[in-house]
């Protein structure tokens, strides 16, 4: 469902995704801007090279959080999504590719 995507990834353009595939998760509006942040810190900064990552789909679950909201704060949830992505990542067996360079001499 397209309503569903929370952010493309990394800065907002890339090819990577972000998608709530949570159901009857309470909360989910006041942590989406810090999950998304860390997300794209994680698709920015890759987990091997820190490189950026492409074609990263990331699926969110099922989501525990604190009934206190000094507890889902930015400090605490961006650096815990982006170890959450990054770990993910490396289950998948990510790879590195060689990168090539165009030249046009004349």
């Amino acid at each position: 469902d397209a309503r569903k995507i929370w952010a493309f990834g990394p800065d907002g353009t890339g090819c990577n995704f972000l998608i709530d595939a949570t159901k009857g998760a309470q909360f989910l509006s006041e942590i989406k801007d810090h999950v998304d942040s860390g997300f794209q810190w994680a698709t920015r900064e890759g987990p091997l090279a820190e490189e950026q990552c492409r074609s990263v789909i990331m699926r969110l679950l099922d989501i525990t959080l604190h009934a206190d909201a000094i507890h889902r704060g930015s400090g605490q949830l961006m650096p815990a999504a982006r170890k959450v992505t990054l770990a993910s990542i490396l289950t998948g067996k990510p790879t590195l590719l060689e990168p090539f360079y165009l030249a046009d001499i004349s």
